[in-house]
């Protein structure tokens, strides 16, 4: 049975125990459609949000070894590059040793360049380069034929017709008789067979090209009548306004040369 009734502001509202309760059942499963409906909607997402969160964790996961392997890679690489820069240093150290004993075991040579070739004529080289030594500078230095060790040209197929000869590494038994020809080639012209001879230190060759680095500053300087002389292993004294200078590189030679000399 329906109850009417009239509202203050006009309006009629109709009220039913029985309607209010199917009101209320419908409202009841319409949320209940909705939210599974809601649920049945979320779960492909959930999954999905489930599938990126445990890939995240992953890449976090391996993020965090990469760093843990690029730090431990970084002082392995800051130990390797230590470690190379001192066997470097070692490396060096035993080389300019190696080279100075190679220099050293030569101080009792010679070269001898400018003997023209075939001049010994199949005789003993040894006894040649003894008596020719005699010969060319006579009692200034030698009254007798010096002794030698050993003598032979440099190692190398023979120059053809017109090329220049060969030159001798000769082997003093007496350093003392090695040094007094050098000093007196150096004043003296040595003339054998119409050619003059010229005689030069044995070096190695690591230390001839660090000698010969000198050779522009060294032309130079002689081009302005500046003294200078080479001390070894391969340092250039320079004379200079009464004053002696001593060089470690051409570079600092060549930087005087610059600042100074030319200035004059």
């Amino acid at each position: 049975m329906l109850t009417l009734a009239y509202l203050s502001e006009g309006k009629l509202l109709t009220q039913s125990p029985w309607l209010v309760a199917e009101l209320a059942k419908q409202r009841a499963g319409l949320k209940n459609d909705v939210s599974g409906l809601i649920q049945e909607s979320l779960k492909p997402l959930q999954t999905t949000m489930d599938a990126l969160r445990d890939t995240v964790g992953s890449f976090q996961t391996r993020l965090a070894a990469t760093e843990t392997i690029a730090g431990e890679n970084f002082e392995r690489l800051t130990t390797a590059e230590t470690t190379i820069q001192s066997l470097q240093t070692q490396n060096q150290t035993l080389l300019d040793r190696v080279d100075d004993m190679e220099n050293r075991s030569r101080r009792s040579n010679l070269r001898k360049v400018n003997i023209p070739e075939g001049s010994e004529n199949g005789k003993d080289l040894v006894k040649f380069i003894s008596e020719l030594l005699e010969e060319c500078m006579g009692p200034d230095v030698f009254t007798s034929p010096p002794e030698l060790e050993r003598a032979h040209r440099s190692l190398g197929p023979k120059p053809k017709e017109g090329k220049p000869a060969r030159p001798f590494v000769v082997c003093f038994l007496r350093f003392q008789q090695r040094e007094a020809a050098l000093r007196w080639s150096r004043n003296h012209a040595v003339n054998y067979q119409g050619t003059t001879l010229r005689f030069y230190p044995d070096l190695s060759p690591a230390l001839a090209r660090k000698r010969a680095a000198y050779n522009g500053v060294k032309h130079a300087l002689f081009q302005k009548g500046v003294r200078f002389r080479m001390m070894y292993p391969a340092r250039l004294v320079v004379t200079f306004e009464a004053q002696t200078f001593t060089f470690e590189s051409p570079e600092d030679a060549q930087e005087f040369y610059n600042h100074r000399v030319i200035k004059e």
